[in-house]
């Protein structure tokens, strides 16, 4: 069912409305004519990936839309967005059609590629991959990124294809749960699909301002006097402080002590040569407009002090090293913006295995058993 079905009012602007059955034969018809790729206006049909947005909250459908807009301004993919109305009594679909295109200095329409939009109404079992694998791109690998809680509609049939798999376990009310189910589905199918959190990816640039304070001469091998680790974060920040304390001490192959540890306060044990015997890091939430995560290290018996913290209105990270009260060293790196779509370009060009999310995930599943 198509026609009879409401939508809403922001999928007008997604270009021409078409029947599913349709879709191909309307995407030939807006390239015209191809030969190896190349339409006869001289545009060339671009696509690396098959990338998927999908989100079964209506009051975040205009936000979707931007999203998916950003990200295929930069990457070459076929994109689908879907929109999921899960709780309406009727079962059906729409969809629209939309090609963009990249201009060269003349004007002329350059590199171009398409997106189809869906509408999705009911809950009837098998819908969503069945409209998804109809229209994909063929013999292309399938990034799909899924927007809030996983539901009934993450069943095997869709998951099983998926080769890129991107959410956020910040929005997540029991993240804990989401990730025991993650792990029963790889589980499950032959082929187990990548996972990228959005909540790991965006203390990339904090990592990477960590591991080069400690290549600084005044840290060079001070990493066995760890004593103290403070990470602050706003409430909007608390999975990717979790993120980070993981990744530190999966770097110094620390073990949790769950025995003396809170949700607040992690105590960690390593044998590790160049890291302390033992050492805490305190998790502590802060009230902040923006969005947020710094961090502060102390050094035993070094009067040694890192200072790690995001200037926002300059998308930047500060790193100060003090010794003895005294600043010893300072340094700006360049942070991303504040949105998820940067982050998921970089996933898409990034590719790749993810090994660090990886290797942090078992620590950071350790902590949400926390209480």
């Amino acid at each position: 069912m198509t026609t009879t079905l409401s939508s809403p009012a922001c999928f007008d602007s997604l270009g021409l409305p078409v029947e599913l059955e349709e879709i191909d034969k309307k995407l030939q018809e807006l390239f015209g004519s191809m030969a190896d790729g190349e339409s006869s206006s001289g545009a060339v049909r671009a696509s690396l990936i098959n990338f998927a947005l999908y989100s079964e909250d209506q009051s975040h459908t205009e936000e979707d839309i931007a999203l998916l807009e950003a990200v295929t301004n930069e990457a070459a993919c076929r994109s689908l967005l879907i929109s999921s109305d899960t709780k309406a009594d009727i079962n059906g679909a729409k969809a629209w059609l939309q090609v963009h295109c990249l201009m060269d200095k003349s004007g002329k329409k350059s590199v171009c590629t398409e997106q189809i939009s869906f509408h999705l109404s009911g809950n009837a079992p098998g819908m969503l991959p069945n409209v998804i694998f109809s229209h994909l791109d063929s013999d292309l690998p399938l990034a799909f990124w899924w927007r809030g809680e996983f539901s009934d509609a993450f069943e095997e049939k869709l998951y099983s294809r998926i080769d890129r798999l991107i959410f956020d376990s910040e929005v997540w009310a029991l993240p804990r749960n989401q990730f025991v189910r993650l792990e029963g589905c790889q589980k499950t199918v032959r082929r187990p699909f990548r996972m990228h959190d959005l909540a790991f990816s965006r203390i990339n640039g904090m990592r990477h301002a960590v591991c080069n304070a400690f290549d600084q001469p005044v840290l060079n091998e001070q990493s066995r006097y760890l004593d103290h680790v403070t990470i602050r974060y706003s409430k909007a920040r608390r999975m990717s402080a979790v993120y980070l304390a993981a990744w530190l001490a999966n770097r110094l192959e620390a073990e949790l002590d769950l025995n003396h540890s809170s949700s607040s306060t992690l105590s960690f044990s390593s044998r590790l040569r160049v890291a302390p015997p033992s050492f805490q890091i305190k998790l502590e939430s802060v009230d902040a407009e923006v969005p947020t995560v710094g961090l502060v290290a102390e050094f035993c018996d070094r009067d040694i002090t890192l200072h790690i913290s995001r200037i926002h209105d300059r998308d930047v990270l500060e790193t100060k090293i003090m010794t003895g009260g005294e600043l010893a060293s300072e340094e700006w790196l360049p942070e991303t913006k504040d949105s998820d779509a940067p982050i998921v370009i970089d996933v898409l060009n990034r590719a790749g295995r993810n090994r660090a999310h990886l290797e942090a995930l078992p620590i950071v599943n350790q902590i949400l058993t926390l209480n």
